[in-house]
């Protein structure tokens, strides 16, 4: 069991880091719960349907809309993602969930979370048996994961009002 969550966290490790601005930042664990039932509230959350145009993410919901730029990559990713393509040869976030089934890990909720310093910030919840991870994670992965893996994307409300631009 400790390889089984050794390997998922190199994986995962490889989503978590942030060279955003100049910044970099290496996502910690942020918790490891054992032997409890998990679950995660969606409360002030509210679901975004993720589109791309180019290097630019739209995330819309709630009649806002919010945009940021991505790699040249990360877009890629985001795009065969909507289009549901698998290439001949996978992407990082292919690979990512075929481990996520082969070892029966859940991902329970996927969101944007925070937005610090023109930054914005995601959490990936995952699950296997009774054991949860929460993962701090750069939303350009978040969306290339709920996207292979059919889990909604959920983003704070109150962000998405006050950065969110009205489009209804």
């Amino acid at each position: 069991m400790k390889n089984l969550i050794a390997v998922l966290f190199v994986l995962l490790a490889l989503f978590v880091g942030v060279n955003i601005g100049g910044y970099f930042y290496q996502s910690p664990l942020i918790k490891y719960l054992s032997n409890i039932t998990y679950e995660v509230s969606n409360d002030g959350f509210s679901i975004v349907e993720p589109k791309i145009n180019g290097t630019t993410v739209y995330l819309v919901g709630e009649c806002r809309v919010i945009s940021f730029d991505v790699t040249q990559d990360q877009a890629y990713s985001i795009q065969r993602g909507i289009e549901r393509s698998v290439g001949t040869r996978p992407l990082t976030h292919d690979i990512m969930k075929d481990i996520l089934d082969v070892f029966d890990v859940r991902i329970l909720n996927i969101r944007i979370d925070r937005y610090e310093d023109d930054i914005y910030f995601a959490t990936i919840f995952l699950q296997r048996a009774d054991k949860a991870l929460e993962l701090d994670a750069r939303p350009s992965d978040s969306i290339a994961i709920a996207l292979r893996t059919h889990t909604p994307l959920y983003f704070r409300s109150s962000i998405m009002q006050l950065k969110g631009i009205y489009i209804c």
